[in-house]
């Protein structure tokens, strides 16, 4: 397996500042629980315990890091109302969402098989192939949700989606999020490597 995709987690301080940061989404579930929210409460729960995800897959700490970030962002909006009281926000979430899932998505579909390892590789094309697959994964996530937000609409008499422009305003917005997330994945692999890592040798063509 290479070490890229499956580094050793190095834990010290800021390990433990992140594990605050998720205990405090317990703090604030109890606190909706207490104020009779029970609604906000459990999607809290359901927070931390996704927040959980990238500690369970041993990935790097920057992973956590980014996990916290975007994952206050949707609590914010959903649990605090930003998403009614800032026009923004949505569009904002619907970005940063994607820009750390489908990197690990992206991360475990190479740790099980399911897709070749392009991070082993150097060079442009291995640098495309990474942000090419994320924007995919983020795209084609993005596009489900989408069509989930229109069917429970249609059927449901939900609101998602008010109108074109705000399917269209996600739609982008998600592959946006993509695009940062594969350009920062290969990033961050590349910066992973230890100096003077030969590259991986090209498999021959069948």
């Amino acid at each position: 397996m290479p070490d890229v995709v499956q580094r050793p987690r190095r834990e010290g301080a800021g390990a433990r500042v992140v594990t605050v940061l998720q205990l405090a989404f317990l703090v604030w579930a109890a606190i909706e629980a207490a104020r009779g929210r029970t609604d906000a409460a459990v999607s809290l729960v359901g927070i931390f315990a996704v927040l959980q995800v990238p500690r369970l897959l041993r990935l790097p700490l920057i992973f956590d890091v980014a996990f916290v970030a975007a994952w206050t962002l949707q609590a914010f909006g959903q649990v605090a109302g930003l998403w009614s009281r800032v026009p923004w926000w949505d569009t904002l979430v619907h970005g940063a969402l994607p820009a750390v899932l489908a990197p690990t998505a992206l991360l475990l579909l190479i740790r099980i098989g399911v897709l070749p390892d392009v991070l082993a590789r150097r060079g442009r094309r291995a640098t495309a192939g990474t942000v090419l697959l994320v924007f995919l994964i983020a795209a084609g996530f993005g596009a489900v949700y989408e069509i989930y937000e229109w069917f429970s609409d249609a059927n449901f008499g939900t609101h998602y989606q008010p109108d074109n422009s705000d399917t269209m305003t996600d739609t982008t917005a998600n592959c946006v999020g993509g695009l940062v997330g594969g350009l920062w994945l290969a990033a961050w692999a590349e910066r992973s490597r230890p100096t003077g890592e030969p590259a991986a040798t090209p498999v021959a063509p069948d």
